[in-house]
């Protein structure tokens, strides 16, 4: 049972979308797959999938606006349209809104995504289809990529695949240590079962495959997720769908679907990148107290106080200018992130505009922007408070 393969090709296509998540299609002939229990079907889970290509598609209705229109023009662009639109028609003109890690999670989380995804052992690969550009980010055993065309702007840097088969080697002694698989297995759902209800759902087909379906359902009381739905192949045990219904709504809050997907090795030169001619191309280096975070983790045993150190320290280490310090109070269902302020480069401005005033509340003590599955509260001191709980207990949290 192999730490970097459990997850893995389950959560490729969540990666890839900073969060998130997929609906199913049910096909017109039903679909009967021998029963199993919430148990026999994470087992199922832990299968070993070495390569996969396929296309994924991400819908989400939680209130945010669409702005792949505006983000993906220039301002010459906008300011020529303004100049051929007839007098009298100049609203019809779309704003430019400055792209940033701000707005361009919002443009990802925001109405529906297409992508092709591509994964095997030589590397993984997302190419995120937008209206009218495409953005890649391919990671391999020694380099990574990230490319905006629109922009015609790389990001590139290297990985020392020696510390990363350290830090591989480490964690699979520690887990062959702790216990087998299926112990494994029962120790997880003695500790989900004290926050959540498992179930298995109905058998159903999805990008032209069989599967189960896994049912996580919070038995928090301040939650505002009702229920976490995961499509898993009934063959691979690799999760094809994931859905996330609020309970706010009738309707799937964010959903991911595998719309096609094929169990072949990709090509390895799917892995391999060279950017366009004109493209500026950034070299990230991880910084020397990274570097050096890593290498002095990497031999030791992957015990919960170590685990606990690493986490203090990475946590110490990403205090910035740019990132203000953060924590994280309450568990499971329950948790909520907590900055001391904004980050330096969040565009506070685009808040007062008339596309996000309207998800804006005054509450007590601050300001609330509000979506089906995520309320994030800004108080009166600069404090930021975000979870996936309702505002009522978001708003109690911040007072204490």
């Amino acid at each position: 049972m192999k730490l970097s393969r459990k997850w893995a090709a389950a959560l490729v296509a969540p990666a890839v979308v900073a969060g998130g998540s997929l609906v199913m299609a049910l096909p017109a002939s039903a679909v009967d797959l021998p029963d199993v229990t919430p148990k026999e079907l994470l087992m199922l889970m832990d299968g070993d999938v070495t390569g996969f290509s396929g296309t994924v598609t991400k819908t989400s209705d939680i209130g945010l606006p669409v702005m792949e229109l505006s983000s993906m023009m220039s301002q010459d662009a906008v300011d020529d349209m303004a100049e051929k639109m007839p007098e009298g028609f100049e609203d019809f003109v779309p704003q430019l809104i400055e792209q940033n890690s701000f707005t361009q999670l919002v443009e990802l989380a925001a109405g529906t995504h297409t992508m092709r995804v591509f994964a095997s052992e030589s590397g993984s690969r997302g190419q995120i289809m937008d209206q009218m550009s495409q953005r890649d980010l391919i990671v391999t055993p020694t380099e990574f990529w990230a490319y905006d065309a629109s922009k015609a702007y790389a990001v590139t840097g290297t990985v020392d695949s020696d510390t990363l088969d350290s830090l591989e080697s480490a964690a699979v002694r520690g887990q062959e240590m702790a216990a087998s698989p299926e112990e494994l297995v029962d120790a997880l759902l003695e500790e989900v079962g004290a926050s959540s209800t498992l179930t298995v759902g109905q058998d159903h087909r999805i990008a032209g495959r069989t599967a189960y379906q896994l049912v996580v359902e919070p038995r928090s009381t301040v939650s505002l997720i009702d229920s976490v739905v995961v499509s898993v192949d009934s063959e691979t045990g690799m999760a094809l769908g994931l859905e996330v219904f609020s309970r706010t709504s009738s309707t799937v809050a964010l959903e991911v679907k595998f719309d096609s997907i094929r169990f072949e090795t990709p090509d390895a030169e799917l892995f391999s990148f060279t950017p366009p001619p004109g493209t500026t191309v950034e070299v990230w280096e991880a910084p020397e107290e990274l570097t050096a975070l890593v290498e002095e983790y990497a031999d030791q045993e992957p015990t919960e106080e170590t685990l606990q150190a690493l986490a203090n320290d990475l946590e110490e280490l990403s205090g910035s200018p740019e990132m203000p310090a953060s924590r994280v109070i309450g568990e499971d269902w329950e948790s909520i992130m907590v900055m001391d302020s904004l980050p330096a480069d969040f565009p506070a401005e685009l808040l007062e505009t008339e596309l996000f005033s309207d998800l804006m509340d005054d509450v007590a003590g601050g300001t609330a922007f509000s979506t089906p599955i995520m309320n994030v509260l800004i108080s009166d001191s600069g404090k930021v408070y975000a979870g996936a709980v309702t505002l009522d207990h978001l708003v109690k949290v911040a007072a204490e």
